[in-house]
């Protein structure tokens, strides 16, 4: 007899996750999903571009202790970034302002070029 395994993603689909996981559907977010090579779930990607404004909102939840957002504005720069568990980077996400809203984060996180050493 098979024993079912529960999805380490069933997390998204139970409250509270499933709050904020479903307001992101709403707003029409392109999500793919990331198998590995057995065919096993490995991770969930997302995406969501601000057509008016050029910036991306991006998430990847790899389980429920493993996730990561950011939003780039239309050069690639990223604005915000957050990373940890999956409830909490979501509800940030869904939090964070529009582009256009004022209080919304535009300074680029500094991110310096490479100095070349000989």
């Amino acid at each position: 007899m098979t024993i079912p395994v529960k999805s380490p993603f069933a997390f998204l689909w139970d409250e509270p996750a499933s709050e904020p996981f479903t307001t992101l559907l709403k707003r029409h977010w392109d999500f793919h999903p990331v198998f590995d090579t057995d065919g096993l779930l490995e991770k969930i990607t997302g995406a969501f571009a601000w057509d008016a404004d050029g910036f991306v909102d991006a998430l990847r939840i790899k389980s429920e202790t493993d996730a990561a957002a950011l939003r780039t504005d239309r050069a690639g720069g990223k604005v915000w970034e957050r990373e940890g568990d999956a409830l909490d980077v979501l509800h940030q996400l869904v939090d964070i302002p529009e582009p256009s809203d004022p209080r919304a984060p535009r300074l680029v996180i500094g991110s310096a070029p490479r100095l070349w050493t000989p």
